[in-house]
């Protein structure tokens, strides 16, 4: 069985864009990942099969037909994807935000709506710290593992103009928006007291269209709930 691939999140838009925001789009990722004009040259192959995604995605979307077919696809593979991802979440132990707790990070930062000075060291703050994130954890959660949710900031492309307006009332012409995005982290069993986790946020998948993270990574420090204070 063919996977299902979902044109929405290649093109970066979301369900019942309009068709004019569709061609936006494709606009501006043709500029980008068109093997013409596209300075990856170290890497054709991989331009060349972004665009033919593209360009298949835009193809089906922009087609009022093909796009009927497809959002009955769509939307029945969502459907299920909920479904297991559901089950999947009432099987395993998710950590309560209240026992997540943000340092004097990024996250704070850009919460409060403060512009980063260009001489902000994260190592600075994170000599006096030794971590970004403390996560405090029940005795279920460190023998059996839990999965951990955080907001992070983010920069993705902005939803109105998609990079193609100097202009744009939103992002000001700069083609991307600062958002916070939520992140999924995995914790292991059996993670001892103290011990710090160091999570690549480069390598992370994140659920919408984000340009980067404004952390390359994140460090996670683990705290059982039944040994603290006696540190």
């Amino acid at each position: 069985m063919k996977d299902f691939v979902d044109y929405y999140e290649i093109l970066g838009v979301d369900f019942g864009s309009s068709v004019d925001e569709i061609k936006s789009r494709f606009r501006y990722l043709a500029k980008l990942y068109h093997p013409d004009v596209s300075n990856k040259g170290d890497n054709t192959e991989k331009v060349e099969i972004d665009f033919r995604l593209i360009l298949e995605a835009y193809k089906v979307l922009s087609d009022p037909n093909l796009r009927v077919q497809y959002d009955k696809e769509y939307l029945e593979h969502k459907s299920v994807r909920v479904r297991h991802e559901h089950r999947k979440e009432q099987k395993r132990n998710v950590v309560d935000p209240r026992r997540v707790e943000y340092n004097l990070s990024l996250v704070n930062i850009s919460r409060a709506g403060f512009k980063i000075s260009k001489r902000f060291k994260r190592d600075d703050y994170l000599e006096e710290l030794g971590e970004d994130i403390v996560v405090y954890l029940t005795d279920e959660e460190v023998r059996n593992g839990a999965l951990l949710n955080i907001d992070l900031p983010a920069k993705a492309v902005c939803p109105v103009c998609y990079g193609g307006n100097r202009n744009c009332y939103l992002c000001d012409g700069r083609g991307f928006i600062t958002v916070i995005e939520k992140v999924s982290v995995e914790l292991p069993p059996n993670l001892e007291h103290l011990h710090t986790l160091v999570v690549d946020l480069k390598s992370y998948k994140p659920k919408r269209k984000i340009i980067r993270f404004s952390l390359p990574d994140i460090k996670i420090k683990v705290k059982w709930l039944s040994l603290v204070g006696i540190e």
